[in-house]
């Protein structure tokens, strides 16, 4: 990756985050020496966490042509787990919040910094080498806090980086020493002398920094330096033993009617329960794959819920993996009206979880956009989505947030100058005055989160109508769910 690439990174950063230069470099140097684990995989198995979560797409937009696509800060969060950001802030004294945003900023661009021309790279450029060595100390701390099995993977790439700066740098003080002595014992002759000494001094620094540089191991010699720079840059010879992850977790994909599992759950009790579920809605012998049992992984508190759910990947082509508190749904091989459907169910069950995946006509229209829409068009579409908030507040709920993601994509699509109404709508159940309070705290809170999502804030206006301009029915519960709603239109 080019300096005046970094450099122009760096800027554009700092820009929308509103941090220092120096913090942005310290980031790009966390987020390289990961990149570039080899205990992880390496640069394809940092980009292969981001597919398995189903963000494919963006993160191809980041390693080919054209236009990166945004990393949001809770897709951030999704990928990386709360615990890693926070300890990432804590070591750059930042919110934890304003490291996800910041690690949403870097990202696309540092990915396409360095897949130049759509190819992977093979290691870290020159240009990084110094950042990545400039936070080594404290790398090691974040391989405990869930990135893949990651203890010291990460530490070893800042480490080899920075351990052989180190080192060099203490043999060529050696040297510098050796120089020294060499002309303190020269006495009155020293002037002859002098010019010789310190241009032999420089040669053998040079020559350690070239070999530090250039080689990723240093081989045993009898001299002290040699060995000093072996012990730095060698692969340590204790490794301490992975830390489990979290959280519980399960993959179900329904290949041509047979049910293919894995995942990692807390006891052979909780192992049976599911497989018994699963082979008695595939069938005894449609049931593939296994499930790791690990004491340390906390309970499934989801797994009657999941259970319940499994008759409808019964659907040839449903995935869905469950990690924690999140969900990846790939509805994409079903037809329009099952996937609809599927989500919908996925929504009422796991109405609390944070999903990724989920499709409804909202979502099919927005994805539908042709490139030169018209502001009608995208209204018309957004006016499809279903927006939802946990009852009586205006706390959007986790299962909106790839409704919300889409929104914003096309919004920030249409021309400059082109303003959105967010309208928020009640039934009319309660006090009209409260109606009319949430109905405006709920449009405000739509528009922060578009906002957060790289919309300007100019081009958003919340407004909040109450109970009314109802759509439907108020003495029917489908007829009030009709009228709690979002509704999106141009402002000329």
């Amino acid at each position: 990756m080019r300096i005046e690439s970094l450099d122009k990174l760096v800027l554009e950063v700092s820009q929308k985050t509103g941090l220092a230069g120096d913090k942005v470099r310290q980031l790009i140097g966390v987020l390289t020496a990961m990149l570039f684990d080899e205990r992880t995989g390496g640069f394809s198995g940092f980009i292969a966490r981001f597919r398995e979560k189903g963000l494919a797409s963006m993160v191809q937009s980041w390693i080919g042509q054209g236009v990166n696509e945004a990393l949001p800060r809770e897709q951030v969060e999704r990928v990386f787990g709360n615990p890693l950001i926070g300890e990432i802030a804590n070591r750059l004294d930042l919110t934890p919040a304003t490291t996800a945003t910041a690690i949403g900023a870097t990202l696309p661009g540092l990915v396409d910094g360095l897949s130049e021309n759509g190819q992977e790279p093979r290691g870290i450029p020159e240009s990084l080498r110094h950042w990545v060595a400039e936070i080594a100390d404290w790398l090691g701390d974040l391989g405990k806090f869930g990135w893949g099995a990651v203890t010291a993977g990460v530490a070893a790439v800042g480490g080899a980086v920075a351990g052989g700066a180190r080192t060099l740098g203490h043999a060529a003080d050696a040297t510098t020493d050796a120089a020294a002595g060499a002309i303190r014992k020269a006495g009155g002759g020293i002037g002859k002398w002098l010019p010789w000494l310190l241009l032999g001094a420089v040669l053998v620094v040079a020559f350690l920094l070239f070999k530090g540089c250039t080689k990723n191991s240093v081989e045993t010699s009898a001299s002290a330096t040699n060995t000093a720079a072996t012990a730095a840059v060698s692969t340590p010879s204790v490794v301490p033993t992975p830390v489990p992850q979290g959280n519980a977790s399960v993959s179900i994909e329904n290949v041509s009617g047979k049910a293919v599992v894995s995942g990692r759950l807390h006891s052979d009790a909780e192992k049976a329960k599911l497989l018994d579920a699963l082979k008695t809605t595939f069938g005894v012998g449609n049931v593939q794959g296994d499930l790791a049992v690990d004491p340390a992984t906390p309970p499934a508190g989801w797994l009657d819920k999941l259970i319940g759910f499994l008759p409808e990947l019964k659907a040839s082509g449903a995935k869905l993996s469950l990690d924690g508190d999140r969900i990846n749904v790939d509805t994409s091989a079903l037809p329009e009206d099952q996937r609809v459907a599927l989500s919908d169910k996925l929504r009422g069950i796991f109405s609390d979880f944070e999903i990724n995946g989920l499709w409804d006509k909202g979502i099919s229209a927005l994805s539908s956009l042709k490139a030169g829409f018209s502001a009608e068009d995208l209204v018309k579409a957004l006016n499809l989505a279903g927006i939802h908030f946990a009852t009586g507040s205006a706390t959007i709920t986790h299962d909106s947030s790839e409704t919300l993601r889409k929104a914003a994509e096309a919004i920030k699509a249409t021309p400059e100058g082109t303003r959105i109404e967010v309208g928020g709508h009640t039934d009319n159940t309660g006090d009209a005055a409260a109606n009319m309070r949430l109905s405006v705290e709920r449009a405000n809170a739509v528009t922060a989160r578009l906002a957060e999502l790289g919309v300007p804030a100019v081009r958003l206006v919340g407004k909040g109508y109450g109970q009314d301009k109802p759509i439907a029915d108020n003495t029917t519960e489908s007829g009030r769910a009709q009228n709690r709603r979002m509704e999106f239109k141009v402002l000329q």
